[in-house]
């Protein structure tokens, strides 16, 4: 898999829900420029230390395209940090392959994205 960018999202709002949390943020991303997302993380298990997420991404690249994507994956939370591992399917053919690590305290997502096919 070849990298396509490293990302370093500000996360702007938490919300918590019973069995969920929604993280939103923004960063700007390599080709795809400046990129919006949310990702609800779901408990899988009962200590809430690992589950599942779903979420969405818009972002808006230097010559004014528009590419939206799904992203699924895992995480896993250790004290007050999570890792995350995922899929992303975009709008334009792009499907990704992301790693992220989500630092509670500081409120930052800081990973990598990797085109899956190369």
């Amino acid at each position: 898999m070849n990298k396509i960018a490293d990302f370093d999202f500000q996360i702007s709002t938490i919300s918590v829900e019973n069995d969920s949390t929604t993280l939103n943020m923004e960063a700007e991303v390599g080709k795809y420029g400046k990129v919006y997302l949310s990702i609800t993380l779901l408990a899988s298990s009962n200590d809430r230390n690992s589950g599942t997420y779903l979420g969405d991404a818009r972002t808006i690249t230097g010559d004014g395209e528009m590419i939206a994507a799904s992203l699924q994956g895992l995480w896993k939370r250790e004290g007050t940090i999570i890792q995350a591992k995922g899929l992303d399917n975009a709008s334009n053919g792009d499907q990704n392959y992301a790693e992220a690590t989500f630092d509670l305290i500081q409120k930052t997502w800081v990973g990598s994205v990797y085109d899956v096919w190369s």
